[in-house]
């Protein structure tokens, strides 16, 4: 099973990929998504699923700046917390968007599932 830190590498990796269904499917059914260019609350994975329609219309891809993993019940959730940079195209205009994100992953058998995920530009 991935750690944490890998499975966050692999959305940023996925994010990468520009396919919102593959993305969304990362997030439990019933996840909450607070988007970094977005100022509603998304719950459910439907809903996480238009966010991202939105998103990679601008060709997002990400770097991970800084990660810090916390465990609790006894392994099955993890909070992640950091920042990172993401390259975007809008107008075929290239700009970077830094931002800092919360992610509350949960263990479902034998692999991470998104259940809760706030992102915010960096200030």
């Amino acid at each position: 099973m991935k750690t944490p830190s890998e499975f966050i590498q692999e959305w940023i990796e996925t994010v990468c990929s520009n396919d919102a269904g593959k993305i969304a499917n990362l997030y439990q059914e019933d996840a909450i998504l607070l988007g970094t260019l977005d100022k509603s609350v998304r719950e459910g994975r439907n809903k996480i699923r238009e966010y991202f329609d939105f998103f990679v219309k601008l060709k997002p891809c990400g770097e991970i700046t800084e990660l810090v993993e916390k465990n609790h019940g006894n392994g099955r959730f993890c909070v992640v917390n950091g920042t990172y940079d993401f390259n975007l195209e809008e107008d075929g205009k290239q700009s970077v968007a830094p931002a800092r994100f919360t992610f509350v992953l949960e263990r479902t058998g034998v692999k991470w599932m998104i259940q809760t995920h706030h992102s915010s530009k960096q200030p």
